[in-house]
């Protein structure tokens, strides 16, 4: 008996670690419209987003078409990993805006970025 507890012990905090160091990377998908060209630049620009946690999203294609930047929402439950990720992310894009738009943007989002 004592073999079983110890050896499921050891599985159990061996998947945990391997589900902790797992890397998730957020899924931007867009619907393109027939008659929207691809732009070549945009091609060789990396798509900006903020990433937000929760069940609740927000319609924010008016955001998106003025600034061209993509809100991602996941799911409620944070990883030390995602948290520090969406941090750094959403500080960059923060600092990207506030260099192009200066402040005007933050009432435009109505909503305060995870990290900041």
């Amino acid at each position: 008996m004592n073999t079983f507890k110890t050896v499921s012990l050891l599985i159990f905090a061996l998947t945990s670690v391997s589900i902790s160091a797992q890397q998730y990377e957020p899924v931007i998908l867009e619907v393109k419209k027939a008659n929207e060209k691809s732009n070549a630049s945009n091609k060789n620009e990396k798509a900006k987003y903020f990433l937000q946690f929760g069940i609740m999203s927000r319609n924010q294609d008016s955001f998106k078409q003025k600034y061209g930047v993509h809100i991602v929402y996941e799911n409620c439950v944070i990883t030390s990993f995602m948290s520090e990720k969406a941090k750094k992310n959403n500080k960059e894009v923060a600092q990207y805006l506030t260099k192009k738009y200066g402040e005007s943007w933050k009432k435009d989002l109505e909503l305060i970025p995870y990290g900041l």
